[in-house]
């Protein structure tokens, strides 16, 4: 009977874990970012880089993945056999990270826990971003970087909403 008991009060704990995740999850679900955006360019002015990748957003995770077009990387067929400067080069121009943001106002503040620079992912650690959606274009600037540090020359990065 004790057995019992001690089943059904952990179901009845994990049933409240679950409502109290979808009541967090739901603060979200309202996110104009939801959803699948295209990376198409990053730059200001004339300097403008094409870019290919996309930047997922659920309720309270996001994903992103692109590199700029036209940087020659090396064909490398062993990474284990490959120079420093050749996975240098493999990486060059990537951007990549995942984890959870939070919206407030036009800004998203994303908490990174995988990203291609370890920095991004230290305990604590955060990037902002002003953000501006006009029809089915996500655009972005990064207003604080992962170590807390203003950033005033950052490019806008552009995104084509694909879902």
């Amino acid at each position: 009977m004790e057995n019992g008991t001690r089943l059904i009060a952990l179901a009845f704990i994990t049933l409240l874990a679950i409502a109290a995740g979808g009541s967090h999850a739901s603060a979200q679900s309202g996110s104009i970012l939801k959803g699948a955006w295209k990376a198409v360019d990053t730059g200001a002015g004339q300097n403008t880089n094409k870019i290919v990748g996309l930047a997922i957003f659920t309720d309270m995770h996001y994903s992103i993945m692109y590199f700029a077009e036209g940087i020659e990387r090396p064909d490398i067929t062993d990474v284990s056999k490959a120079t420093a400067d050749e996975m240098r080069a493999l990486w060059n121009g990537w951007v990549a990270n995942t984890g959870t943001y939070d919206v407030n106002g036009d800004m998203v503040t994303i908490h990174p826990t995988g990203a291609k620079n370890p920095i991004v992912m230290k305990p604590g650690a955060n990037e902002v971003y002003r953000y501006r959606v006009e029809g089915n274009t996500l655009s972005w600037t990064q207003q604080r970087n992962a170590r807390g540090v203003a950033v005033t020359t950052a490019p806008t990065t552009k995104f084509v909403r694909e879902e």
